[in-house]
């Protein structure tokens, strides 16, 4: 199943699964910030090391199954499979977007 997703999920899912011509600034703000396992990315130059590190490390694929607008944010459930225990799993982007790049996002 494939969703409509607005252009900056769209573009985070596609740099996420490693597709090629999606560049991290064109979907992050310069002062975003990623929560995930517990901790706290900020900034572009962080939010790309986590991204290579989370990739290499787990070698995972996002599908996003469900999108909706809920108190201000777009969220996202998605099924991640990869090399980590338990895979797949389905877990829940939640995305702040302002001035067309995320500016907020958490993983849970």
């Amino acid at each position: 199943m494939t969703l409509d997703l607005p252009l900056p999920l769209s573009r985070y899912f596609a740099l996420s699964n490693g597709e090629p011509g999606v560049r991290i600034e064109d979907c992050f703000a310069v002062d975003a910030t990623v929560h995930d396992e517990r901790q706290d990315h900020r900034g572009v130059a962080a939010i790309a090391e986590w991204m290579a590190h989370a990739r290499a490390r787990y070698q995972h694929r996002t599908e996003p199954l469900h999108w909706e607008r809920r108190d201000g944010q777009d969220v996202v459930t998605s099924r991640v499979s990869g090399t980590f225990p338990g895979s797949p799993v389905v877990l829940t982007h939640r995305f702040v977007v302002a001035d067309a790049r995320i500016s907020g996002l958490k993983i849970g």
